[in-house]
């Protein structure tokens, strides 16, 4: 065996292992490197994969343009492989679903050859000629090349954005506007065809006129119908397009924003912003969209209308321009109507997600009554605003409403005045009434985009509220460039200080101390002195620290934060388990876990014994947050999902407080063979669960009291001696029980 196939890569996964799968997304991470990105295993594994089967290419091209590279399936003929020529590294698909990476193609050969690597095995490359091609392949391939400078991702959401959004289907777009423009023609015909047979047919009696418009008329409608297909067609998948993006994008910017976000924003605040979302696609794709199309037919209306009476055109052109002075004026008083209705529907929103979740709460404390109360006062709010927004917006469809039906018969009864006082000139009776129907054709999207800039405001207004959320700052995870170290275990805190937004004072205080590789590690204190808040810099959730963390000797802010992430196992005192059964909450971390490991993780956390009583087993489906189980179950099920990864380094944060003392007793009694290879940290309030580890830190007001083991604590440190007796008063020696006071460390 080769060096290349003994070493192991930068994430401990040895190329030769044969249990090393996933080709397509480990074919995506070699091109990547082609490219000067530097792609986690772990992190596309957790991101992409939803099981041990390889990913499809749709999930390898969306992959890759997160990450800074574009990428397009495509069918060729290996002759057409040949000649990628700079295009290669290429991933091609095997017809049993694993991925080769084109390295180099050589036309010049006889016979020609393109040369093969498998993704993740080190072999070396292989030469394939036409033939050997054929046996393997069937034409599926997947091209990369570096994203240019703009990435959707990373602009800012505004109404530029959108517009870019709507751009890139510009050839859909284009299609679209030559059918409508068709159309517009073939809307002339109904009002030329009043004009001819009046005008024409009746008058001068031609039979042979007459039989020529039936048959221009049937080809007209056939044509007619076919280009309202496209047209429609074209619409749904443009609209498509653009809707998929949108809503990828707002997702993308919502999950990589920092925890902080959502622990100072209210769920249903959060929730209200993204689902305006839906109200700029509908008007992006809907509203918008035909506005623009239908106004495509005023170029071939107006100059119709012209040609048939210039007076009578610029009467219903001057009545157009009154309705859009009209819409204008009202337009800032609808917009600050709207902002009090967005603000009333956000504070309603906002208490009815804060209602479910606290619902448990509610019927505990009988608080329906007060809830109801405040309730209706949230409803009437919106209602109040909601009225006055309908009364205001009256107003303008109220004025409009007589101007648009004064196109119609103003022009009708003009034409016939000037038809009547034109001493014998040409206002024939076809021609007004050809006028008539232009006009009314006319007004439609004139109509329409006087309406549409009313809807400008509330499109703006929602804008504005999803702008200020997708539009924070996201998350530096450094995944491109962040150091990806091989995790032991060892930590250091060095003169740590950290103060949450909004605080008048420091959650950690000069905090300092040093974890050795492979040790369990105690941390208690009382309420408020800082130990979640440690746990949470480990994991990087807040960056905005002093001092220094390191983790095997490299500075903590220069990591890749994912890679970071994949190596800590956390189980919190309150875990959320999501929908799904039980096998998939424990896999979640780990996709493409294979059934014994889901079983052993579970037997590790206590969490077999219950597991096989359930109806299906493992396989048991488990309602939002679990509630079929209880809460120690629920516990149980968090601590197998942590263990499944194999983290260098488990935080238990009160992971046990819900267990009852047997089930508590199993994760004990397993702790050793769970701590065994891995640094383990453990926050409790009880101390006997901490009474095994290799040093004890006492936490108190932000800093650091003491750091020892039980028995040195138990000895020196005045509150980890009193709330060892509070907790065990058998053991306590006479007066213990009498210690009120605890000082606080020196300053």
């Amino acid at each position: 065996m080769s060096q290349a196939e003994r070493a192991p890569d930068s994430e401990g996964i040895s190329p030769a292992d044969p249990a090393v799968s996933h080709t397509m997304l480990e074919a995506l991470r070699f091109i990547a490197r082609h490219h000067g990105l530097h792609l986690s295993r772990e992190q596309l594994l957790r991101a992409y994969a939803s099981g041990p089967e390889e990913v499809r290419p749709s999930i390898v091209v969306a992959a890759a343009e997160q990450h800074g590279l574009k990428a397009r399936v495509a069918r060729m003929r290996f002759d057409q492989l040949l000649r990628l020529g700079r295009a290669v590294p290429a991933l091609i698909r095997l017809r049993d679903g694993t991925a080769r990476v084109v390295i180099s193609v050589n036309p010049g050969t006889s016979p020609p050859l393109v040369v093969l690597r498998h993704p993740g095995d080190g072999a070396t490359p292989a030469p394939f000629d036409a033939i050997g091609m054929a046996e393997i392949w069937d034409g599926e391939v997947i091209l990369f090349k570096p994203r240019g400078a703009t990435d959707s991702l990373n602009e800012t959401f505004n109404a530029g954005w959108l517009l870019r959004q709507v751009m890139a289907e510009k050839r859909i777009f284009r299609d679209v506007g030559i059918s409508a423009l068709i159309l517009s023609i073939f809307a002339l015909v109904p009002p030329l065809l009043y004009f001819v047979v009046i005008d024409r047919v009746l008058v001068h009696q031609r039979m042979s006129t007459l039989f020529v418009l039936t048959v221009g008329v049937f080809f007209i409608v056939v044509f007619d119908t076919i280009f309202g297909y496209l047209r429609r067609w074209l619409v749904a998948e443009g609209a498509a397009r653009i809707d998929a993006r949108i809503s990828t994008y707002v997702f993308e910017k919502l999950i990589g924003l920092p925890i902080d976000v959502f622990e100072s924003q209210p769920t249903g605040a959060i929730s209200h912003k993204v689902h305006e979302i839906s109200r700029i696609r509908t008007f992006m794709t809907g509203q918008l969209f035909s506005v623009c199309l239908d106004s495509l037919t005023l170029l071939v209306l107006l100059p119709a209308m012209f040609y048939l009476d210039v007076s009578l055109t610029f009467f219903v052109l001057g009545i157009a321009v009154l309705m859009f002075l009209i819409v204008l004026f009202y337009m800032p008083i609808v917009g600050r109507a709207y902002g009090r209705v967005v603000r009333a529907e956000q504070s309603r929103g906002s208490f009815l997600v804060e209602t479910i979740h606290g619902m448990r709460t509610i019927k505990s404390l009988a608080l329906e009554g007060g809830k109801r109360q405040e309730w209706d006062r949230y409803s009437s709010e919106a209602v109040r605003a909601h009225r006055d927004m309908g009364f205001i917006s009256n107003q303008p469809q109220t004025i409009l409403q007589p101007l648009e039906k004064l196109i119609y018969a103003g022009s009708l009864l003009l034409g016939c005045y000037l038809a009547l006082t034109s001493d014998g000139a040409a206002v024939l009776m076809g021609g007004l009434i050809a006028f008539v129907m232009l006009a009314g054709r006319a007004i439609q999207p004139i109509v329409q985009i006087a309406g549409l800039l009313q809807q400008v405001q509330e499109m703006r207004g929602a804008m504005n509220l999803v702008a200020s959320l997708v539009n924070i700052p996201a998350e530096d995870t450094r995944s491109t460039h962040g150091l990806r170290p091989r995790f032991q275990g060892g930590v250091v805190f060095d003169e740590v200080r950290f103060r949450y937004p909004g605080a008048s004072t420091y959650a950690l205080d000069r905090v300092s101390f040093e974890i050795a590789p492979g040790s369990v590690v105690g941390i208690m204190g009382r309420s408020g002195s800082g130990k979640t808040t440690i746990t949470r810099l480990l994991q990087a959730l807040h960056q905005d620290y002093d001092g220094l963390i390191k983790l095997e000797g490299n500075d903590l802010k220069q990591m890749d934060i994912h890679h970071l992430r994949a190596n800590l196992g956390v189980v919190l005192q309150d875990n959320f388990l999501f929908s799904g059964t039980i096998r998939q909450n424990i896999a979640a971390a780990k996709p493409d876990a294979t059934f014994d490991e889901v079983i052993e993780a579970a037997r590790l956390a206590g969490a077999e014994e219950f597991i096989e009583r359930q109806p299906a087993g493992y396989d048991t489906f488990l309602s939002e947050g679990a509630s079929n189980l209880s809460g120690g179950q629920r516990q149980r099920l968090a601590i197998a999902r942590a263990l499944l990864v194999d983290p260098t380094i488990l935080i238990l944060d009160e992971a046990t407080s819900a267990l009852d003392p047997d089930s508590e007793a199993i994760v004990n009694n397993n702790l050793r063979h769970i701590a065994a290879g891995r640094t383990m940290l453990i926050i409790s309030h009880r101390l006997a669960s901490l009474v095994e580890c290799d040093q004890i830190i006492v936490m108190e007001r932000g800093r650091v009291y003491d750091i020892g083991t039980h028995e040195e604590l138990l000895e020196r440190c005045s509150i980890y001696r009193h709330l060892w007796f509070q907790q065990n008063r058998h053991q306590s020696p006479t007066g213990a029980s009498n210690e009120r006071s605890i000082a606080g460390p020196a300053s």
